[in-house]
C-alpha cells in the first residue's frame, strides 16, 4: 500500500515536456535530535551525506498547478551517515516532493519544499543489540530496516550563469515505521544543504504564464473514512495487534488551495489487552472499553488536484486509559483527570493527538487515505483507509 501511494505521488510527473526539467545534486550537513532519553547516548557525530534530485517544471496540464504558482515536482534520492556508524548506521531514502515558489524574482527564488517516501536503515535494534531485552545495548531508535521518510523545509535559489543556479536549503527529515515494529522512537533530523542545479533547455529557464481559469467552488463536503492497520506496543512482546479508526468529517473549501474540516474520530487499539509486559498502564483484563478512544479534531488540508494533505489536531472526549496512565495500581486509588490536563509525553499519551493525512481521489466520491496517528512526537499507528465523500 505504501508503494502504491508512492506510485500515485509520481503520477503527475508523467506528461511533463522534456525541455522543462532540471537536475540537482549536493551535500547535506546536520544533526539528529535527541528527542528521547535513548537517543542521548546514540547521537554522537553530525549527520552528513548527499542528495540527488530530478525536478519537472509544471505547465498548464492541471488547474492546481496554476493555483499553487506552478510548483516543481521532484523525485529525490538521499544517502546519509547518521554520525554513529556502529549503532545508527546509514539511511537511504527515495521520495517525491513539491517545491512551491513563495517568492520568484529574477535575482532569487524562495521555495517551500515538502515530500514523503520510503527509507532504508542499515542498522536497527535487532542487529545492534547485544541483549534483545535491554534497550540500552542497541539502536533503540528504530526496530525495522524499511521505514517511511518525511522531508519538509525551505530553500533559497540564486542564479549563477545561464542554466546554472545554486540552492541553499534547510530541512526537517524524519524516518520511522509508525510503531509497526518496536522499538520506534524514530529519527528526527535538522539538516542544511548546499546544491547545484542545472536547467535543461536552451537559454534561460522556462517560466509558465498564468491563464484565466475558474476558481474551485467554496462548498461543504462530508467524508467517512474507515482505516485499519497493526502495531507492536513493546519490543519484548514481539507480537502484532490490530488497530483501526472510523472518521466522520465535514469540510468547507476556503480557496483554491485550502479547506478546513471538523471531524469526529473513533479509534481501536488492540494492544491494550492486559497481556503486555509494558507497564505504562495498569491493565489486568482484556476489555473492549480499554481499546476504544473517541475524539474531535480540527482538520486543515491543502488541496492539489486529486490529492489532499494536512495535519489534523485532536482532543480526546472518551479515553479510559488516561486515568491509568502513567503506571498506577489499585492501591494508589483511581485517578480522575479532567478533559485537559498537564502530562509528560514520556510517561503517558495525554489528551492531545495528531494525524498526518494524505488522500487520493479515484473518483468524485471514492478515495484512498493514509495517515500517521501520533501523540506529539510519539507515533501510535499508521492508518490505511478507504473513504467516501459526498
Amino acid at each position: 500500500m505504501l508503494l502504491f501511494a508512492l506510485a500515485m505521488s509520481l503520477w503527475p510527473i508523467i506528461g511533463q515536456t522534456s525541455r522543462n526539467y532540471s537536475l540537482k545534486g549536493g551535500f547535506i550537513y546536520g544533526s539528529a535530535l535527541k528527542h528521547t532519553k535513548h537517543l542521548e547516548s546514540l547521537v554522537k557525530g553530525p549527520v552528513t551525506g548527499g542528495e540527488f534530485d530530478i525536478e519537472w517544471q509544471t505547465l498548464h496540464e492541471k488547474n492546481w498547478y496554476q493555483y499553487m504558482g506552478f510548483p516543481e515536482i521532484g523525485l529525490g534520492v538521499v544517502g546519509l551517515d547518521l554520525g554513529n556508524p556502529e549503532m545508527l548506521g546509514q539511511l537511504f531514502a527515495a521520495y517525491p516532493y513539491l517545491n512551491i515558489k513563495l517568492l520568484d524574482l529574477k535575482f532569487m527564488r524562495v521555495n517551500m519544499k515538502g515530500g514523503a517516501g520510503i527509507s532504508f536503515l542499515t542498522k536497527t535494534f535487532n542487529n545492534t543489540a547485544t541483549d534483545l531485552y535491554d534497550l540500552n545495548t542497541g539502536n533503540a531508535a528504530i526496530g525495522s530496516h524499511l521505514n517511511v521518510y518525511f522531508s519538509g523545509g525551505g530553500n533559497l535559489e540564486l542564479p549563477l550563469c545561464r542554466n546554472w543556479t545554486a540552492v541553499a536549503g534547510f530541512d526537517w527529515n524524519h524516518a520511522s515505521n509508525g510503531s509497526f515494529y518496536q522499538p520506534n522512537s524514530g529519527l528526527n533530523m535538522l539538516n542544511a544543504s548546499l546544491t547545484l542545479k542545472y536547467y535543461f533547455g536552451k537559454g534561460e529557464r522556462f517560466i509558465p504564464q498564468k491563464r484565466q481559469i475558474e476558481n474551485i467552488p467554496q462548498n461543504f463536503t462530508f467524508e467517512i473514512v474507515a482505516s485499519g492497520g497493526a502495531r507492536e506496543l513493546y519490543y519484548k512482546d514481539d507480537k502484532m495487534y490490530p488497530t483501526g479508526s472510523l472518521v466522520f468529517a465535514a469540510y468547507r473549501q476556503t480557496g483554491n488551495l485550502f479547506r478546513l474540516g471538523l471531524g469526529v474520530d473513533a479509534f481501536y487499539d488492540g494492544v491494550y489487552n492486559g497481556k503486555t509486559q509494558f507497564k505504562r498502564t495498569y491493565l489486568t483484563t482484556d476489555e473492549l472499553k480499554n481499546k476504544i478512544r473517541i475524539g474531535i479534531s480540527f482538520q486543515p488540508e491543502m488541496v492539489f488536484g486529486r490529492f489532499s494533505a494536512g495535519i489534523h489536531f485532536g482532543l480526546y472526549l472518551y479515553n479510559p486509559l488516561k486515568n491509568i496512565e502513567p503506571y498506577t495500581d489499585a492501591s494508589e486509588g483511581v485517578l480522575n483527570k479532567p478533559l485537559i490536563y498537564a502530562y509528560n509525553i514520556e510517561e503517558e499519551d495525554g489528551w492531545f493527538y495528531t494525524r498526518a493525512a494524505l488522500k487520493y481521489s479515484f473518483s468524485k466520491h471514492i478515495f484512498a487515505s493514509i495517515g500517521l496517528k501520533t501523540h506529539l512526537q510519539k507515533a501510535e499507528f499508521i492508518e490505511w483507509g478507504l473513504g467516501y465523500r459526498f
